[in-house]
């Protein structure tokens, strides 16, 4: 018979890993989640200033 303190252990053993590889995979998403909305801002500034200097470019003002 499987004694019941070697189970428990076992089980625990089972459950703490398992949360540990649930943290993990959390922190993961949250790391990939803030890289891809840092990168979508640097695009949205790059076309921000693109269209500004397309924008001054094309101005009655630059014509003069």
């Amino acid at each position: 018979m499987i004694d019941m303190q070697l189970l428990n252990g076992a089980l625990m053993a089972v459950v703490i890993s398992v949360g540990v590889a649930i943290a993990l995979s959390i922190s993961i998403l949250a790391a990939a989640a803030l890289t891809q909305r840092h990168e979508r801002r640097r695009r949205i500034r790059a076309i921000e200033r693109h269209l500004a200097a397309v924008a001054g470019h094309h101005s009655p003002t630059s014509a003069q």
